[in-house]
């Protein structure tokens, strides 16, 4: 073989990907090698430094797949279970943009601009919108007063759980209790003055579902992916009143770690 190089793309089995403006893929290629007639090492290799907030997303993402709870497929959800049809998750990445990132259902897309990538909270967090989309079987909520919504303030029943689910699943698969902005600023889900209370609070929503995993739910929220596999859920209320039918702990203890974040059903 006269001349030989090794492409790499930021796509994971159609599984996930991440794309430019353009909605290409993102690929780097290996220095080109000839007169190849044997085995030859390539050395360490990384993307074009332009483009590594791209590639910083894509092993993102890879975090939240490895823990997404589904026992049947390659999948993102167990609602789809032949590994040739799962649903990708796109990733787009404008690098010129100012600092921005939302979820579209519409196309299975997170939108990341600018530095963004370099949080993985908000990659996660806009991810998991995209996960409890499957999970919902392509349904999601009606939401309300979501625009702009903040982890410490009111904003509505819809808005907390939707993005409550996905600040507590950002923080699940990074091992933490906090989100994090590209700014690299920690914010708390412990509940303190500055937050709002009740379950119209995306915090006390998301520090309520990472109690209750961590605690009454021995430690993973896998029967909480299982549960919103078999139910559309609107809001936390919706949530919590359906645990029981998933044998989850809707008693006294797991009470008292809602009343922890001023949710008391």
């Amino acid at each position: 073989m006269d001349l030989m190089w090794v492409r790499v793309s930021a796509e994971s089995g159609k599984l996930w990907k991440v794309t430019n403006e353009s909605g290409a893929t993102f690929t780097w290629n290996s220095p080109v090698q000839k007169a190849v007639s044997a085995d030859r090492s390539l050395g360490a290799r990384k993307p074009p430094f332009g483009d590594m907030r791209a590639w910083h997303a894509f092993d993102t993402g890879n975090e939240l797949w490895w823990k997404r709870g589904n026992p049947e497929s390659n999948c993102w959800s167990a609602r789809e279970t032949d590994d040739s049809t799962c649903t990708e998750l796109t990733m787009q990445w404008f690098p010129s943009a100012p600092s921005d990132a939302y979820y579209e259902t519409e196309r299975n897309t997170v939108h990341l601009a600018g530095a963004v990538p370099d949080s993985e909270h908000t990659v996660l967090h806009e991810s998991a919108h995209f996960l409890q989309h499957r999970l919902f079987g392509g349904w999601f909520p009606r939401v309300t007063h979501c625009n702009p919504h903040w982890v410490d303030k009111a904003s509505s029943d819809t808005c907390a759980w939707v993005e409550g689910f996905a600040d507590s699943a950002a923080a699940y698969v990074l091992g933490d209790y906090r989100y994090v902005g590209e700014n690299g600023i920690p914010i708390s889900f412990a509940h303190d003055p500055a937050f709002d209370n009740g379950d119209t609070v995306q915090g006390n929503v998301g520090g309520s579902l990472l109690d209750l995993w961590r605690t009454t739910d021995g430690g993973t929220w896998n029967r909480t992916i299982a549960l919103l596999t078999t139910h559309h859920v609107a809001t936390f209320r919706e949530y919590f009143t359906a645990r029981s039918t998933a044998n989850l702990d809707t008693g006294g203890r797991a009470r008292q770690l809602l009343r922890n974040h001023t949710i008391g059903y």
